[in-house]
């Protein structure tokens, strides 16, 4: 079933009316919900959202023969929630989503009948949790049911929400304040959520190795201990029986603002067990960033992701990625992960008003075990190994998003470009072409 013509025309018009207009700060998302009150105390509000964006991908294949290219698609995510609560002694959230993609009116399109994962969920429950809390202030929380995880700056734990039909756990999570709202910790225990773009999402036996997994964490955020910055501490453990991973990771990030300057730092160990091996990996990212006045920001960083020195050792070294938004680190076309990689970036913004935003980003990659280990995408699958000794330049991106929000109507709008020139990596180890990718995004909240 092809998505409902009321959608498709609606997308249509909005795409229209939004392309030549100043087009939503990403960072945007005025909650607009229906609120009111059951008792004096025992509060209701609903509420939703509706995005739409049309993707063309050009070159992707690296100019491998046969394949469908150039590919466009709309994606469809709508969105609907109830939230009943009393203060913070307790809530109950349920959030259904409705993620199609279609190509009613599109050519050379991903198939839209037998959809992918990330494209596609017919209506389904989304999140639906109990939230408890008790302590002085209620310093503590407990929260059941199916829910999002967004810890530090995303790179590990993240709930993926470029992807139309975003990640969730089924998970029981446990916060507690330590001498203030600003040094909390977090304790959970979770198991991703599977889709299943015709039936119900379910922990059914996929064959994948990151959803088949159960996640487990300690995760302490304190922002009282030093002046000006934010300190966090993690373990986190992925578990997967069937596929012969346990796999430990510890982590330490700081986070320092003040006046112009900002920079940033984690560092990640992860050892254990990976595919029955014995697993070491590493990982690393610094970065730095100055404002110019109040509308202008240029930041650098460097991001390292071990690699695997030798297949043949009996021993695993390519970092695992868990589960992140890579989509906002390593190049919006999505090609690269937090794996055997060395990546270098500069990123410039600029407000140019209140509600239009401008982002300039160039980044470079170089991959760490060329001729031993795989190029890796955003979602940890492998792009193309080498069969020996080739150059570690894979090439580099410019990203270019221009975004805007249309206040009195609740809409926000994201136009994206971006380019990939292939380096001497792609042009050695097969077919080589740059790649180009547009997008237009529109999201109403209601």
């Amino acid at each position: 079933m092809r998505l409902v013509p009321w959608l498709t025309g609606f997308s249509v018009f909005i795409f229209c009316a939004f392309s030549i207009a100043p087009v939503l700060a990403a960072e945007y998302n005025p909650e607009q919900s229906r609120t009111a009150s059951l008792s004096p105390d025992v509060i209701w509000d609903a509420g939703g959202s509706l995005r739409l964006r049309y993707e063309w991908k050009q070159g992707f294949a690296l100019g491998k023969p046969g394949a469908v290219d150039p590919q466009d698609y709309l994606l469809s995510q709508l969105r609907v929630h109830l939230n009943i609560h009393q203060g913070e002694r307790w809530g109950i959230y349920i959030e259904g989503q409705d993620a199609r993609v279609n190509s009613a009116f599109l050519q050379n399109t991903v198939n839209d009948t037998k959809p992918a994962n990330i494209f596609a969920d017919r209506f389904d429950l989304h999140q639906g949790y109990l939230d408890l809390g008790w302590g002085n202030d209620f310093g503590a929380k407990l929260r059941v049911g199916r829910q999002k995880f967004n810890l530090g700056a995303l790179r590990l734990i993240a709930s993926l929400e470029w992807v139309n039909t975003a990640r969730v756990w089924d998970a029981i999570r446990f916060s507690q304040r330590l001498g203030g709202k600003g040094r909390v910790v977090d304790i959970f225990a979770s198991h991703l959520v599977a889709v299943r773009p015709r039936a119900f999402n379910t922990h059914a036996v996929t064959g994948n190795r990151m959803f088949d997994s159960q996640f487990y964490g300690v995760y302490l955020t304190d922002k009282l201990s030093v002046r000006d910055s934010r300190i966090e501490l993690y373990y986190l453990l992925r578990r997967n029986i069937h596929a012969g991973d346990r796999v430990h990771t510890t982590g330490v990030r700081y986070d320092y603002k003040k006046g112009v300057w900002n920079a940033d730092g984690e560092a990640m160990l992860q050892t254990g067990n990976f595919g029955f091996l014995s697993h070491r990996a590493y990982a690393a990212h610094i970065g730095f960033g100055r404002s110019m006045g109040t509308d202008w920001h240029l930041g650098m960083a460097y991001n390292y992701g071990s690699g695997d020195s030798n297949p043949r050792d009996g021993k695993h070294q390519t970092f695992d990625n868990l589960y992140p938004l890579n989509h906002a680190y390593y190049g919006y076309m999505d090609l690269f992960s937090l794996q055997n990689i060395h990546n270098g970036e500069s990123v410039l913004t600029w407000k140019a008003n209140k509600t239009n935003k401008f982002r300039l980003a160039y980044e470079g990659f170089w991959l760490v075990n060329s001729a031993t280990d795989a190029w890796y995408n955003a979602g940890g699958g492998p792009i193309r190994r080498a069969a020996g000794p080739v150059s570690s330049y894979v090439g580099s991106e410019i990203d270019f998003t221009l975004a805007t929000a249309f206040k009195p109507w609740h809409i926000s709008t994201l136009l994206g470009y971006s380019h990939f020139f292939a380096g001497s990596y792609v042009q050695q180890t097969g077919t080589s072409s740059d790649a180009n990718f547009f997008f237009l995004q529109s999201k109403y909240i209601y």
